[in-house]
């Protein structure tokens, strides 16, 4: 019986996001990354205007830029799922301010864009093509504080 319990327990765990591997912010971009699930430290930092859509029919998201400072260069874009429970995004009005941005961690519990967090999430990697720009961004399913 108890082997019985074990056994679901493991199950149990194993379901929801997977694991991700730690990866420095500088390091995530790279090709070999391509659709790995990873895990950065940085901060989520809003685009002078953020866009939210459901390309493809998945999720809705709203798009950020994830930095290794509060002010820094960007390093990468992250994709956050818009809705009211943990890992989301509050819907944006019209006409939004910094301050309209609420974003929640893992638990559910709002942050600051101050706040230094760990995202991990599925990455999405395209080199650059001669006199092009590449794209890089992670489709964030957890964030903790």
């Amino acid at each position: 019986m108890a082997a019985i319990f074990a056994t679901l327990f493991l199950f149990a765990a194993g379901c929801g996001t997977p694991q991700g591997k730690p990866t420095d912010l500088a390091n995530a971009c790279a090709p070999e990354n391509e659709k790995q699930y990873l895990e950065v430290s940085g901060y989520i930092v809003p685009r002078s205007s953020v866009f939210c859509s459901n390309i493809g029919g998945g999720r809705l998201e709203c798009g950020f830029d994830f930095s290794d400072a509060v002010n820094g260069e960007k390093k990468m874009s992250a994709e956050i799922e818009q809705g009211s429970g943990a890992n989301t995004v509050d819907k944006l009005p019209s006409g939004y301010k910094k301050e309209d941005i609420k974003i929640r961690d893992n638990g559910g519990n709002p942050i600051a864009l101050t706040d230094k967090v760990k995202v991990t999430g599925k990455m999405s990697i395209a080199p650059a093509a001669p006199g092009g720009q590449g794209v890089c961004f992670m489709q964030v399913e957890k964030i903790e504080k």
